[in-house]
């Protein structure tokens, strides 16, 4: 018990320094993108302070190092000169959104390896397997469209591929359920409908 809580601490603690950098970016720039992506990241601080415990959760070392890498690596984004902002700023509302609807249904499900919790069907969950994953790429491209680096460029790529790895994984732990099983053969796109 203590030491999930303190893992659940350590995880925020990442996705806290992300907020608090981006709020200190829009105090100083009043640029609403900014706030938006401390939104995104602020709603998994406060689901990983209260998220549910795990039935079964993957041994895999490699599971584990594609699932944290997916996970921080898009914290390492930084404010750089800004540019598209009022694209940047729609796309990362756009992500924002979708990832607000998505916890609604997921509630205290949220994990970062691969685990078996309850098994989310309703909501954006009808639609695609992982809208949570979905809605962090595009608020990711979002803020690389607003901050264009070469750094944040890369980060947004190799985060975006070790997600697809992630998702794979997952799929590949989760399809020892019977009841995933059924949920994936409902519901056969993982990011995109009618695409992925």
């Amino acid at each position: 018990m203590i030491r999930s809580l303190l893992g659940n601490i350590v995880i925020g603690a990442f996705f806290l320094l992300f907020v608090l950098i981006n709020v200190r970016e829009f105090n100083a720039t009043g640029d609403i993108g900014y706030a938006l992506a401390a939104l995104n990241e602020g709603i998994y601080v406060a689901l990983f302070l209260v998220r549910e415990r795990a039935v079964a959760t993957s041994t895999s070392a490699f599971d584990w190092g594609v699932a944290f890498s997916a996970t921080f690596l898009g914290t390492l984004l930084r404010p750089a000169h800004p540019s598209n902002i009022l694209l940047g700023t729609a796309i990362i509302a756009a992500g924002v959104a979708i990832n607000i609807v998505s916890v609604l249904f997921l509630n205290r499900s949220i994990g970062v390896v691969p685990a078996e919790r309850s098994i989310k069907t309703a909501g954006m969950y009808r639609l695609v397997r992982h809208p949570m994953y979905s809605s962090e790429i595009v608020s990711l491209f979002g803020y690389v469209l607003i901050n264009i680096s070469l750094a944040n460029m890369g980060l947004a790529i190799a985060t975006t591929v070790l997600m697809l790895m992630r998702i794979n994984r997952e799929e590949l732990f989760l399809s020892k359920n019977e009841k995933y099983k059924k949920y994936a053969a409902k519901t056969p796109w993982k990011l995109v409908p009618f695409v992925y």
